[in-house]
């Protein structure tokens, strides 16, 4: 029995040993590479959803202070106050009528108006300011 190492079996040995920790160190490189790559996709997405986001708000917030101004607001522009928030607008409907042609006080009618855009919705706050106008 030969106690000695045949040296002849150690190039090739070595050759593989490397060759396995290049092709490791190369997927591993791809890996993250890959990985960058979808890091950068997704920050572009994620940006663009931002600035969209923004670009809608401020197109409602602007429609909201242009309403009364526009064709299909129901009352007079000049009985419209506009708060903002939690509720767009308090319109006394009538009060320009009620100076001008000794009109009645009764029929002042006070409307609290919300103005939304798109497919926006209530807030919580506005709910419960809905509610509690319609209990009274």
């Amino acid at each position: 029995m030969n106690k000695y190492i045949d040296t002849a079996a150690i190039g090739p040995f070595l050759v593989g040993a490397f060759f396995a920790l290049f092709v490791t160190i190369l997927i591993y490189q791809i890996r993250i590479l890959k990985l960058r790559l979808d890091f950068q996709r997704e920050l572009k997405e994620a940006t663009k959803r931002s600035v969209d986001q923004s670009r809608s708000t401020l197109k409602g917030q602007i429609a909201e202070q242009m309403a009364p101004v526009l064709p299909g607001f129901c009352y007079l522009p000049a009985d419209a106050r506009f708060l903002g928030d939690p509720i767009d607008y308090v319109v006394f409907n009538g009060r320009t009528n009620l100076g001008n042609n000794g009109t009645e006080e009764e029929n002042l009618e006070l409307i609290l108006l919300e103005v939304k855009h798109g497919h926006s919705r209530l807030t919580p706050v506005q709910r419960a300011i809905a509610n509690a106008v319609e209990a009274g």
